[in-house]
């Protein structure tokens, strides 16, 4: 029964998505939105519980046009009960029951248990004036064990992991539920990852061992054909000599595995030479010439023939649909020059720069023939909106509810600069600032940036008052995969409602004028959950009256963490930073601002303090600023479900009032528990922090909500 394209992305998506919590909210404003519209052949689904239930009614009802249509014929209900069987399918539920009831156009109903098979379809007379599903999806069936031959190459775990995963302590049903499209999809792995270690006659074929159909309990029998490992033994290039182009020496492939990487490789380094002698429509196509098997390994030859077609000269760039951008800001990004061979990668490159200015919706990029032997590159550009507004809303355990509106304006003068202006309260500070944005300011990679900025904060002893302006350069560091920041920054800082331990002696309002250099790097595998890889920043400060202002301090910083798995569904997490502020060429402390002293604490520091309350204490038991701290966060995460996890931390501080006691002097201990639920923008933590050693006046522990990742 033929359900048409629509109905088929739909069937798809729905697969991938039904009975998933990360669906709520939007299957709640689906389910709000979409009833504004009643359908004149309402329907009704029962079974997969109320948000499910709401949410396929409603993809039915679109896919059978029941908001259109007088009533449903047997093709349309048919086509209805197939969705539903292929989504719960796909969930694992191999053998449901779906009831329809159909009402009459005279008022009577029907029933009619839905035959998958088709066997006994749906009467082909039923017109429908109304709808039911009614299901039972019985038991889900999980995989619950696999066994494999014939792999070698990966150990037993590992090759039980493409099919069946113990990641999760719950839901481990769900993790695991078997469907025909999970298993193709799980074969399909297994085998890119034997043909990416160069077994390029590998098979895989996953079948049902044994499955009870009273509980769900499937037993899968994974058989591999590995066959012998594919190396390189030479490449040859077949090739007509042309003008201008430089290829790379093949020998530079021989002994290393053969595997479709690889071929990808030799490929776009042939491309590659081509292109920089100006032959755009280069074609290259790749064989391979297997040899005998020696030892379980069979040498073959990867056999290129070139085709380069003709010699393309750059012709003059043109741009489409640039109403605000002016074409001068444009032209700047293409670095080929009219007459220049046409090269394809220096052309992709210029759309990237384009697409970089960040106010087009999409960049794309043709070629047209300008002549004999010359084509005009053609870039067609979609603008985006001149402005936009957010508006943001958060929670954290210090701050508590905080909320703002952000206001973005794009191609300003038509030269692709940006503005930005935020406001945020908060229960505990008021923060606005604006940001000026001039993209590629000196050459390609440097950007130049202008901020004013002021900040109202209530800290743990003081109330934090801090005005002013900041004058930035910012370069990508590739090769760091990160950045490099310089700036300049005039600002007043000011402590009201001072109650630390050293009021007597600190200066209301000081005049700060520095110079920061900040550099980061970035290889986690992903920036809102991290579970592989390590990122970076170190911080200099440098304030000194030259510079403008009055106090002179050197304040540096540095943070890092490193993140690993630890058997399936476990990784362990640590940050590392510190800060150290001193003051040379100064006399003493009396103009070294309190709000560039360190005050450790809170949700992303040492949890078992709010924000500031882990800094020192004084003899009268009253806070002091730090010049130096340290602090070590371990944690062990273990997934609870795909979404759900529960981790258990150790937080460790050391701070010092003093450079004499430098790293440090006092030490503070907390460990702890924490939930966490991933979401979109990183996870949302509950988590309590115990203190260890807490000092007179420390709290015994604290609980912390907060969203994003601690360190």
């Amino acid at each position: 029964m033929a359900c048409g394209a629509a109905k088929e992305a739909e069937m798809s998506r729905l697969n991938h998505r039904i009975f998933s919590l990360r669906r709520v909210v939007a299957a709640m404003l689906l389910a709000t939105f979409g009833t504004l519209a009643d359908a004149k052949v309402p329907i009704k689904v029962s079974g997969l519980g109320w948000i499910d239930d709401r949410e396929m009614r409603l993809a039915l009802e679109r896919l059978t046009g029941a908001r259109e249509a007088d009533v449903l014929r047997a093709n349309a209900i048919e086509d209805a009960a197939v969705i539903l069987t292929s989504a719960l399918n796909d969930e694992g539920f191999q053998r449901p029951t779906i009831e329809i009831v159909t009402t009459r156009e005279d008022g009577t109903e029907e029933r009619f248990t839905f035959d998958p098979t088709f066997e006994h379809p749906v009467p082909r007379t039923w017109r429908a004036k109304a709808l039911r599903f009614r299901i039972e999806s019985g038991p889900r069936w999980r995989i619950t064990g696999v066994r494999i031959e014939g792999l070698t190459v990966l150990g037993r775990d590992d090759g039980e992991a493409y099919f069946r995963s113990d990641a999760v302590l719950l839901a481990r049903a769900r993790a695991n539920a078997y469907s025909k499209g999970r298993v193709g999809r799980s074969e399909a792995a297994l085998l890119d990852e034997l043909r990416r270690r160069g077994y390029g006659e590998a098979k895989v074929e996953a079948t049902i061992e044994q499955v009870d159909e009273r509980t769900g309990n499937v037993a899968l029998r994974v058989v591999v054909h590995e066959g012998p490992r594919w190396v390189v033994e030479r490449v040859e290039v077949s090739h007509v000599p042309a003008e201008g182009v430089t290829l790379p020496d093949p020998s530079m492939w021989s002994g290393v595995n053969a595997t479709p990487t690889l071929e990808q490789d030799v490929r776009q380094a042939l491309r590659l030479g081509f292109y920089h002698g100006g032959y755009p429509d280069v074609a290259v196509t790749l064989h391979t010439r297997p040899g005998p098997v020696h030892e379980g390994v069979r040498q073959v030859v990867l056999v290129a023939r070139v085709n380069s077609g003709p010699r393309v000269t750059m012709g003059q760039a043109r741009f489409e649909g640039n109403r605000k951008t002016r074409e001068s800001v444009l032209q700047r990004r293409v670095s080929l020059r009219p007459g220049e061979p046409l090269n394809p990668v220096e052309m992709d490159r210029a759309r990237q720069r384009i697409s970089r200015l960040g106010v087009f919706e999409s960049v794309d990029l043709r070629y047209e023939p300008a002549g004999e032997g010359t084509r005009d590159p053609v870039f067609s550009l979609k603008e985006g909106p001149a402005y936009e507004t957010n508006l943001i809303m958060g929670y954290g355990s210090y701050e508590q509810l905080r909320g703002g509106v952000e206001y973005r304006q794009m191609n300003l003068f038509g030269l692709a600069h940006q503005s930005r202006g935020l406001l945020v309260q908060s229960m505990k500070s008021t923060r606005g600032e604006y940001t000026y944005t001039v993209p590629e300011l000196f050459g390609e990679s440097i950007d130049g940036a202008a901020k004013v900025f002021g900040l109202q904060r209530q800290e743990i002893a003081f109330q934090r008052q801090e005005y002013g302006a900041t004058f930035s350069l910012r370069r990508a560091l590739a090769a760091l995969h990160g950045d490099a920041t310089l700036g300049y920054t005039f600002e007043a800082l000011r402590n009201r409602e001072n109650a630390l331990s050293t009021v007597a002696t600190d200066a209301k309002q000081l005049n700060v004028a520095s110079v920061t250099a900040v550099v980061t790097t970035d290889r986690r595998d992903n920036a809102l959950r991290p579970h592989k890889g390590y990122h970076g920043m170190v911080q200099l400060e440098l304030a000194s009256p030259k510079f403008g202002g009055v106090a002179e301090y050197q304040r540096f910083e540095f943070s890092g963490s490193y993140h690993t798995a630890w058997g399936r569904g476990r990784w362990i997490h640590v940050g590392l930073s510190h800060g150290v502020i001193t003051t040379v060429g100064a006399d003493d402390d009396r103009n070294l601002p309190v709000n560039k002293r360190f005050f450790p604490g809170g949700d992303n520091s040492i949890r078992g303090y709010q924000m500031g309350e882990a800094a020192p204490r004084g003899a009268d038991g009253r806070f002091l600023g730090a010049k130096s701290y340290a602090l070590l966060n371990v944690e062990l995460e273990q997934a609870l479900t795909q979404t759900w996890s529960v981790v258990a931390f150790a937080d460790a501080l050391g701070n010092a009032t003093q450079l004499r006691d430098y790293p440090f002097r006092e030490r503070l201990y907390s460990v702890g528990l924490g939930l966490r639920y991933q979401t979109i923008v990183g996870p949302v933590r509950l988590e309590y922090g115990r203190n260890v050693n807490p000092r007179h006046d420390d709290p015994p522990g604290t609980w912390q909500v907060s969203i994003g990742f601690p360190f």
